[in-house]
């Protein structure tokens, strides 16, 4: 059985390093190195699996070296990939990620068929994974949009927990489309500007309120280097990060999600379930690159048993050797 199966997103990261932004008409800046990587939703799949979750794919891929990097790197991190489509004389995503001295990043996308779907949904992946993960990116355009509903649907009636991440494109879906997804969706997963974009305001509490009446059971706000709100129907916390050199921030908020996942999936109380988010995300930032950089379980174990001073680490470690 798969722990969480993901739809749709596949694209390939180049990843460079600059001085500064912003970057000025005919300014020089000389990158050290190009990194490549498996991007967008690979990043939560890598992260994922190297927490020890069982993982799986569904979605497309180019016919051509990109397509093929992404799917043996994958493979080899764990990820089941037997249900990518690789289709023929078709392109793989790209997205340009430039990164500062901080760890501040902007993305520049290439089209290719990273976030299209295959025809038919196999409601038989479905029934055998435990949970259910998608993103913003599969709802801006047909097909894709349609089957990703399909899917949400689905599983929302199969009673598998579905987990949705708008994603920074989440003002480019439609209203009606976005309102369908979140009627369909038990935990939302979005940054502050996000929820800001949904909810018209900057209050958490306000924002997260707003969000529960469109059908989520639990909202989950990523607030970076502030750590993470968490709010059900009449409960939130909020739970703060850890402080941490800042090298990239490519593919945190993705780590973060595989980690809330993780979580989620062993029962743990929703207080660890955050703490353990925050502390993935934060190792995370601390390397160049995205979810091959993400940490395992036992880097996870290590970082938090240096942070015995946060409250409640102590009993979550209990959790997590047993």
């Amino acid at each position: 059985m798969i722990d969480v199966l993901a739809f749709g997103d596949i694209v390939l990261d180049l990843i460079i390093p600059i001085e500064h932004f912003p970057i000025k008409e005919e300014d020089v800046q000389i990158a050290q190195c190009i990194k490549r990587e498996a991007g967008g939703v690979c990043n939560f799949l890598i992260a994922a699996s190297k927490l020890g979750l069982k993982a799986g794919i569904v979605g497309c891929i180019g016919d051509d070296e990109n397509g093929r990097f992404i799917r043996d790197l994958l493979d080899k991190e764990g990820v089941n990939v037997t249900s990518i489509n690789l289709m023929k004389g078709e392109k793989t995503a790209i997205v340009l990620v430039l990164v500062d001295k901080d760890g501040k990043h902007a993305f520049i996308g290439v089209h290719g068929v990273g976030i299209e779907l295959c025809k038919a949904i196999d409601i038989d992946k479905i029934k055998s994974s435990k949970a259910i993960y998608t993103s913003g990116h599969t709802l801006i355009r047909s097909p894709s949009l349609d089957l990703t509903l399909e899917v949400m649907k689905k599983a929302s009636d199969l009673r598998i927990p579905v987990f949705f991440d708008p994603g920074p494109l989440v003002d480019k879906i439609q209203p009606g489309i976005l309102n369908d997804a979140l009627a369909n969706t038990g935990t939302l997963l979005l940054n502050s500007i996000e929820a800001k974009a949904l909810t018209k305001t900057h209050k958490l509490e306000k924002a997260s309120k707003i969000l529960l009446k469109k059908g989520p059971k639990i909202i989950v706000i990523k607030l970076g280097a502030n750590g993470c709100f968490i709010a059900q129907e009449n409960f939130s916390i909020h739970l703060p990060s850890f402080k941490v050199p800042v090298v990239d921030t490519t593919g945190a908020g993705d780590s973060f999600n595989a980690a809330y996942i993780y979580g989620y999936l062993k029962k743990l109380p929703i207080n660890h379930i955050g703490i353990i988010a925050n502390a993935v995300g934060a190792i995370k930032v601390t390397r160049l690159g995205g979810g091959t950089q993400a940490p395992s379980r036992k880097e996870l174990v290590d970082f938090l048993r240096r942070q015995t001073v946060a409250t409640g680490i102590n009993q979550l470690l209990e959790h997590l050797d047993e």
